[in-house]
């Protein structure tokens, strides 16, 4: 009896030209951000250590995330205003069985609204559901935030929202809003997923590896606090860059 032989390709997460996309933009966030360099920010991890918070969900536990998320990002507070609204779950019925889905990322009930007014204040309105989900809120809150770092004080004038997630990679926060992927929720009577940001999971994870990589952390101790969905990616993400590093922040025109 003959075993069939499958050759294993090696692994290549994602592909070239996203790859590039976030090498790409992680240089220019360093080259338009230099303070503090990259390798001195400090990664944001969900511990009492960096968020001492008494999460009782209030508005006011989430106006003290405020303060420690405009601090981490170097944006004065007084130029921000928190506010909360209303963006209850819908709930679709799929032959019989109950599933409640939360607004994915090009939907009009987003988790997280950014304007700027005339005075240059940002305005940040969050969905008041994220009061009972710290880790979540923090997350869209610093998503919102970029918004402010990238709009607001360099002035772009079309907004990139895929480059604002990844900012926040960049600002050290990117744990939150990447285990805020994609979360899948089960109950006795019914099933669904929450999906949070504009980043797959696989993006995320080559996020995170990138920035570890070039802070050389072959090891981070701060990803011990990644969800279980995205930690495998993460580390053959991690491995790639360290067995591939001479090609990477290395540019091919003709395939970009």
């Amino acid at each position: 009896m003959f075993k069939l032989f499958r050759s294993k390709r090696p692994y290549e997460p994602l592909n070239y030209e996203r790859r590039k996309y976030f090498e790409q933009n992680l240089l220019w966030l360093k080259q338009e951000f230099p303070d503090p360099d990259i390798k001195e920010r400090k990664q944001l991890t969900p511990t009492p250590e960096d968020f001492p918070i008494t999460w009782d969900g209030s508005e006011h536990s989430a106006h003290v995330a405020l303060e420690i998320i405009c601090a981490q990002m170097q944006i004065d507070t007084s130029k921000v205003t928190l506010e909360f609204y209303d963006n209850p779950e819908s709930e679709t019925n799929l032959g019989g069985i109950p599933i409640f889905l939360q607004s994915t990322a090009d939907s009009t009930n987003a988790a997280g609204m950014y304007s700027q007014s005339w005075m240059g204040v940002y305005e940040i309105a969050l969905d008041r559901d994220l009061l009972t989900r710290p880790e979540d809120l923090i997350g869209v809150m610093a998503h919102e935030l970029c918004h402010g770092k990238l709009l607001g004080e360099l002035g772009m004038e079309e907004n990139d929202e895929l480059l604002t997630d990844f900012g926040t990679v960049f600002y050290g926060l990117g744990i939150f809003n990447a285990n805020a992927a994609f979360r899948f929720n089960q109950s006795s009577d019914r099933w669904g997923y929450r999906r949070t940001g504009y980043l797959s999971v696989e993006e995320w994870a080559y996020a995170l590896a990138l920035f570890a990589f070039i802070r050389y952390e072959d090891d981070p101790s701060w990803a011990t606090h990644l969800s279980k969905t995205i930690t495998g990616d993460f580390k053959k993400s991690l491995q790639y860059l360290l067995d591939h590093e001479d090609e990477i922040f290395q540019f091919d025109p003709n395939q970009i």
